[in-house]
């Protein structure tokens, strides 16, 4: 009675466990495809602009330069030259206004020449905000790179706002995902599974070689 017993909770113990498997094998499957369809632009976009990083200078970086001269309004230039508290604040909001960014690098003030500057930095270019107090005018100098240079730049996530911070965090957590259920999948397959493991660990090691041996580095 006793070996039937065990031998029936072995039976249930295995079913279990194959049930499971299956379970996590099905879940890793669907999971695999549809992680790696929503990544698929994305994993293109890193791939090429790996490319383009690793060869700048195969590309030009020449861009467009515009400058722009706007007036500075009576009423921020008579605050600023009493010195209002919120002269500076009021300033800033008006020029992002003007240029339709928010996210000021540095602000320079140099009472003695009467200049005011701000640096708004963007991928792959920059706007460069100068107030001139005595002519009263707010000159806005603008410089856009290449496309190169700019994917290049949102490839770095480089003065790019936080949005496409998070966007490269998300991404990266999902090629993660992408790649461990792939591995999952590999070790259903009993056919391949041996030849899949070699070639993991080869990928791995191959990086870790290149740097040991190929890689100038401080000893």
């Amino acid at each position: 009675m006793k070996q039937t017993s065990k031998k029936t909770g072995r039976i249930y113990w295995q079913w279990t466990k194959t049930l499971i498997a299956k379970k996590v094998f099905s879940f890793s499957r669907w999971l695999h495809i549809y992680v790696s369809t929503a990544l698929f632009s994305l994993l293109v976009f890193f791939c090429f602009t790996g490319i383009t990083l690793n060869h700048a200078a195969w590309f030009s970086n020449d861009g467009e330069q515009q400058l722009k001269i706007a007036p500075l309004p009576q009423s921020l230039l008579s605050s600023l030259t009493n010195d209002d508290e919120l002269a500076l604040f009021n300033l800033q909001q008006h020029i992002e206004k003007l240029i339709g960014l928010d996210q000021v690098r540095s602000i320079d003030v140099d009472k003695d020449l009467g200049e005011i500057s701000f640096d708004y930095p963007i991928p792959a270019g920059y706007v460069f905000v100068t107030v001139y107090l005595d002519s009263s005018e707010i000159e806005i100098e603008k410089k856009s790179g290449s496309l190169i240079g700019l994917l290049n730049d949102l490839h770095k996530g480089r003065h790019s706002g936080e949005f496409w911070s998070w966007l490269i965090d998300l991404s990266a957590g999902l090629m993660l995902i992408f790649s461990l259920t792939g591995l999952v999948i590999l070790l259903q397959n009993n056919k391949r599974r041996v030849k899949g493991i070699i070639y993991l660990l080869l990928g791995s090691f191959a990086p870790w070689f290149a740097y040991l041996f190929m890689v100038p580095r401080i000893s």
